[in-house]
């Protein structure tokens, strides 16, 4: 479901008016969001790399299906610690920016 952001929502003190400031406001606002939904990914592939560890050392899986899905574990590590890593570059960069 897509929250549609209207002038009426933006328009913090009632007047009828959206200025600068409240404008400002929900920019800041939805960048916060946006910023709270990267970290919720990060962090859930953090724990999804550490759950399919955990889940590959259990004698749950067969050593003959571990051997043969092993590249394809590799891209999902792979792909796991880009999302973490992008995650923190960025957070780095725009720290330093601000």
């Amino acid at each position: 479901m897509v929250k549609k952001t209207t002038s009426v929502s933006l328009d913090l003190n009632k007047n009828g008016a959206v200025n600068n400031e409240e404008l400002t406001v929900a920019k800041e606002i939805r960048l916060e969001e946006k910023e709270d939904a990267q970290r919720h990914m990060a962090w859930v592939a953090m724990g999804s790399m550490v759950v399919f560890t955990a889940l590959v050392f259990l004698p749950v899986f067969p050593d003959a299906r571990i051997k043969a899905l092993a590249d394809l574990f590799g891209l999902f590590y792979i792909g796991q610690a880009g999302v973490v890593g992008a995650y923190m570059g960025m957070t780095a960069y725009i720290s330093k920016k601000r």
